[in-house]
């Protein structure tokens, strides 16, 4: 349930007390950032609502980890001297559990939700109520998948290494699956261009196509920050794990278990905060908002000043014409 307790971590003041600062500072930011990218997200038009929901759903699950981070760290800081299994340190290591596996599994549902984009393209388009239904479906079978692992390994019905080994399987599958609906939406946007001189594709349905591709892309693109700060702390535990109690090199394996949260905190704030590099609209709204908010007199200095500028206007025009 929980790597370290204190009788681990007094032995080795102050590391990880540093430790938790700067992983309490990733937390703040996780927050802020997903905060601004919500936010601006509601504001950016074109957005489709299903993809609203998805980044939406997947952000609030992110800051909910985070936030019962700051419950685990409170207890490892201030809390039993001994190993004690509570409920609120039951409900954080479920919470982890929960977003890892959540996280694991969504490369397959996005591919899904995709894949339906591709086939029914009117219907996904048309953002029919039919269309909410099936994206809480997807929703639903999310987290029965990542509740269900989060039970198992937090109740010790499968070991530890047992469940990277499943997240590594439910990532390649889902990257296989990702994989094919890219290669196909590729190919039937070439074959819609071969027949768009004789009129046999419609204009939605390209539409639907080229914005499959681009957000597949897209998701491509946030793939790669995701891997690089996914692959550490997925290196961190295997050390603690693997590495025996009481041979001298406990200070590793709880420096280990401490890095592995301190970057899934990390890895929350990069890839939340990479979603506007890689999403061009959004970047956009949040650039234009902020242009508009610095650049936008007020009403006092315009009534002020309309005087003034009108008849420097006309002035200057005078001139002109003489």
């Amino acid at each position: 349930v929980n790597f370290i307790y204190r009788n681990d971590t007094d032995r080795f003041v102050p590391m990880f007390e540093i430790i938790y600062s700067i992983e309490l500072v990733f937390i703040i930011l996780a927050l802020i950032v997903s905060f601004v990218v919500f936010y601006f997200g509601l504001l950016t038009p074109g957005i489709h609502r299903m993809i609203q929901l998805r980044v939406f759903f997947s952000i609030l699950l992110a800051d909910i980890y985070v936030s019962t981070r700051v419950i685990v760290m409170y207890h490892q800081y201030y809390g039993p001297s001994e190993y004690v299994e509570s409920a609120d340190l039951i409900f954080g290591s479920m919470v982890m559990e929960t977003f890892i596996s959540y996280m694991a599994s969504l490369v397959f549902f996005l591919s899904l939700d995709r894949w339906v984009a591709t086939k029914a393209w009117a219907w996904y388009e048309s953002g029919a109520k039919t269309t909410i239904l099936f994206f809480a479906l997807q929703e639903i079978l999310l987290y029965t998948i990542a509740i269900s692992l989060a039970y198992l390994i937090v109740y010790d019905y499968i070991s530890s290494m047992t469940s990277v080994y499943c997240f590594g399987v439910i990532i390649l599958f889902g990257s296989t699956v990702f994989a094919f609906v890219f290669r196909h939406n590729l190919r039937v946007m070439r074959e819609m261009k071969k027949g768009a001189v004789i009129n046999k594709y419609s204009i939605s349905r390209t539409f639907q196509i080229k914005e499959n591709i681009d957000l597949l892309r897209t998701y491509t693109k946030v793939a790669r920050p995701l891997v690089c700060v996914c692959i550490p702390p997925f290196a961190f535990y295997p050390v603690f794990y693997l590495v025996p109690a009481n041979i001298g090199y406990d200070g590793l394996r709880f420096f280990s278990a401490s890095m592995y949260h301190l970057w899934l905190s990390m890895a929350s704030v990069v890839v939340i905060g990479c979603l506007p590099f890689y999403y061009p609209r959004l970047m956009q709204t949040i650039k234009s908002k902020s242009t508009r908010t610095i650049s936008v007199p007020s009403m006092e200095f315009i009534e002020k000043n309309t005087l003034e500028l009108g008849d420097a206007y006309f002035t200057l025009l005078t001139n002109d014409w003489k």
